[in-house]
């Protein structure tokens, strides 16, 4: 009963279990145990030249000004610029000091007080998990300039010796008004902003599953072997499978979930591009190592996908550039991202060009398979 534990495969493969469970434990919980808050971009405005809006900005980038702060502002010269660049995805959210903030201040020394408008731009689509943090932090912000401002314009008032009206008190109390408005929006029934993240899952697994059923088929058919006939036919019959996949999930989250997709066809046709790619580098993997490759479609698999719902600011070292940086899905989701929230204007076309490249070399790479196979048997 015993003699198992003597042999040295029973060690081997608690060895192999242990090292495979490690490495994909740390896939799934190393994102979500080490990501911090930090470096999230967000655009300045200043469009009052008077000397409130000068203190106000002086206030929020001192408030941001620290290496590890949730937030950095970058100092934009126009809400123009700002909304330009929020559309490129090139930052999280704005604030926008109006040029009339320094008049509405001095106004609540007046017997008729107007309250300070500040806006806050949250740039919804570009990621859900970031907006939402974006919008709790300036919500803070907002809340402690208030109670800054309105202490000292109460002190102010009070060595001035002069009575308040109820409607002064009132706005004093709450001398800024903060305007928050979201822009490149989510939509309903958007699963909190992460559509993008799941379709790009699921295209994923859809290419996952098609690859390997196509490369079973082409080895039966071969009688264990790929030629060049059978992978251009293997090619085909994936990238059939990929249009018919697209269809199936645009049908799926477009009618029973009722996603709001503001372009079918640019949907369909970014979700079929990617599933052909995704099923391309699958099969090009398959074709060369067999199932012996298997592992390393799961290991691009587990450590891609847990990292799709985070902005890249708030992944460690590791997961930013040496994971991040590279995976495949990652190109993908931004692609359905910029079709769903972007109307296809912000980097689309730089990731089709990425992921297009990828797919262009594994389709190389793929009938240079059937080639060196058949050159092989001929030798």
């Amino acid at each position: 009963m015993f003699r198992i534990f003597t042999g040295k495969a029973f060690w081997l493969y608690l060895v192999l279990i242990m090292l495979v469970l490690s490495l994909f434990s740390f896939a799934q919980f190393g994102p979500s145990s080490t990501a911090k808050v930090k470096g999230l971009k967000v655009a300045l405005v200043n469009e009052d030249q008077g000397p409130q809006g000068k203190t106000i900005q002086s206030k929020l980038q001192d408030s941001f000004s620290k290496k590890d702060s949730p937030i950095k502002l970058v100092k934009v010269s126009s809400s123009h610029a700002a909304k330009k660049a929020l559309d490129n995805k090139e930052y999280y959210g704005a604030v926008i000091i109006p040029e009339h903030f320094t008049n509405q201040l001095a106004s609540l020394q007046t017997p008729k007080p107007q309250p300070a408008q500040i806006e806050f731009w949250i740039n919804q689509g570009m990621n859900a998990q970031a907006a939402n943090i974006v919008q709790t932090i300036l919500n803070k912000v907002s809340l402690k300039l208030n109670t800054n401002i309105s202490n000292t314009l109460f002190q102010a008032l009070d060595m001035k010796k002069m009575t308040l009206t109820s409607a002064q008190a009132k706005v004093i109390n709450h001398p800024i008004v903060a305007e928050t408005h979201l822009m490149n929006k989510v939509g309903s029934h958007s699963a909190g902003g992460n559509a993008p993240v799941l379709l790009t899952m699921l295209v994923w697994l859809g290419g996952l599953i098609s690859s390997l059923l196509m490369w079973r088929t082409s080895r039966k058919i071969g009688g264990g072997t790929l030629s060049l006939r059978l992978i251009i036919g293997q090619v085909l019959a994936g990238f059939v499978l990929s249009i018919a996949q697209a269809m199936i999930l645009y049908a799926v989250v477009s009618g029973l979930m009722d996603l709001h997709v503001p372009n079918s066809w640019n949907l369909i046709v970014t979700l079929t591009f990617s599933a052909f790619v995704y099923y391309l580098l699958q099969t090009m993997i398959l074709n060369w190592l067999g199932l012996a490759g298997w592992p390393i479609i799961i290991f691009v698999w587990f450590y891609g996908s847990p990292l799709l719902p985070y902005p890249p600011e708030m992944l460690n070292s590791f997961f930013h550039y040496w994971v991040y940086s590279w995976v495949p899905v990652r190109f993908g989701m931004e692609m359905i991202k910029d079709v769903l929230y972007f109307g296809g204007k912000a980097d689309l076309w730089t990731m089709v060009s990425i992921l297009g490249y990828t797919g262009l070399g594994a389709l190389a790479a793929v009938l240079a398979c059937g080639w060196w196979k058949r050159k092989r048997k001929t030798a």
